[in-house]
């Protein structure tokens, strides 16, 4: 069986860095799985194609946010490891396909929502595990900063914050960044 690593921290702290490091000592094979589905949005493309500059020209991209259970158990027997980038935006992602008054919403739609992105989370989870290679996730560490000012943002950060914290006791190794420095957690 495969080896799941969470790697969390801050934005900007220096997951993806980290990350990749890891995975290059994993072999030259390595599926990375981009969950940030590009937009017209010409920052989010511009950090897109930084961050495909940065990675080995080898490494094959899939980016996608649905089904990546399913990529995961089809394809991650084909490679030496595999890259997750992020966790927390897969959740945005998520609540993204729910057309909702996020303003006025009632708990218990929120709560059906969670409980169905935490569903999937496991699914992933369960993947990851059962997979041949290590499996890499990055999350952003929600729980640390500013309070959200609007609804959506708040209930991403607590959905977000429950699934990283899921994803942390099944997972083998957790490492929280802090200034580009990894610190062993688990």
């Amino acid at each position: 069986m495969g080896k799941l690593i969470l790697v969390i921290g801050g934005k900007r702290s220096g997951k993806s860095d980290y990350a990749q490091a890891l995975a290059e000592t994993f072999g030259d094979s390595i599926l990375y799985i981009a969950t940030l589905v590009p937009e017209d949005n010409d920052e989010v493309k511009s950090r897109i194609e930084y961050r495909k500059a940065m990675r080995p020209a080898g490494w094959d991209t899939l980016e996608a946010y649905d089904g990546i259970a399913e990529h995961i158990e089809e394809f991650g027997a084909a490679y030496d490891g595999i890259v997750l980038d992020r966790i927390s935006v897969l959740v945005t992602q998520l609540l993204g396909d729910y057309e909702a008054v996020w303003e006025s919403i009632p708990m218990s739609v929120i709560l059906e929502i969670e409980k169905s992105i935490l569903q999937t989370v496991r699914k992933v989870v369960g993947a990851a595990q059962k997979a041949s290679a290590p499996v890499v996730m990055l999350s952003n560490e929600m729980g640390m900063g500013s309070r959200p000012g609007d609804r959506f943002n708040k209930i991403r950060r607590d959905i977000t914050c429950r699934v990283n914290t899921k994803i942390a006791a099944q997972a083998d190794e957790v490492y929280m960044m802090v200034a580009g420095l990894p610190v062993k957690i688990k």
